[in-house]
């Protein structure tokens, strides 16, 4: 699948309004998570920013297969993925979660991924930008912030590997922010 590396300005926020959903997570190591369950007790945890290898290593270490493509890691399993931009910035600069299968059928897979995938990964806010996928169920693409990010939600029909993406880039990242 092919991924794009969407430019950071003029980006159109659909939801502003800060994340109520907590994690019920308390670990920051990178292979160590627990459910990503929304909770009314309060803001979700921070996480502290993990490298690229580190998001890389938190997937492996949860039985994900994880290989190198050109510029991108990709660690998956099933019909679901992560790809995240190799680099040597202090977080990934681009996080891409894919779910393959019939649009609405592989929306919902990836709705059901993004909540452990964003916690595994240590993205900031991760809880307000699953509740705002959640949301998307029935759009063909949609565009949000959350945090220092840019959120694109997509729908892929008519390729030979059709899906639903969801595509975080880094507003903060100046340098190397995409493949090239």
């Amino acid at each position: 699948m092919a991924l794009g590396t969407a430019a950071c300005s003029g980006s159109k926020s659909d939801d502003n309004k800060p994340n109520a959903a907590g994690s019920s997570s308390s670990s920051t190591a990178p292979g160590t998570t627990t459910s990503s369950s929304a909770s009314s007790t309060g803001p979700e945890e921070k996480l502290p920013d993990l490298t690229a290898a580190q998001v890389v290593t938190a997937f492996t270490d949860k039985g994900y297969k994880c290989s190198t493509d050109e510029a991108y890691q990709t660690c998956a399993q099933g019909v679901t993925s992560i790809q995240v931009l190799i680099g040597k910035q202090p977080r990934p600069p681009v996080i891409s979660l894919q779910a393959t299968g019939v649009a609405a059928e592989a929306a919902t897979k990836l709705s059901d991924f993004a909540p452990q995938a964003l916690e595994l990964a240590h993205v900031n806010p991760r809880g307000q930008i699953a509740d705002w996928l959640k949301q998307q169920q029935s759009k063909a693409s949609a565009q949000t912030t959350a945090g220092d990010w840019t959120v694109e939600f997509s729908t892929e029909a008519d390729t030979d590997q059709p899906g639903a993406i969801l595509t975080l880039t880094d507003k903060l990242c100046k340098v190397d922010c995409g493949a090239e």
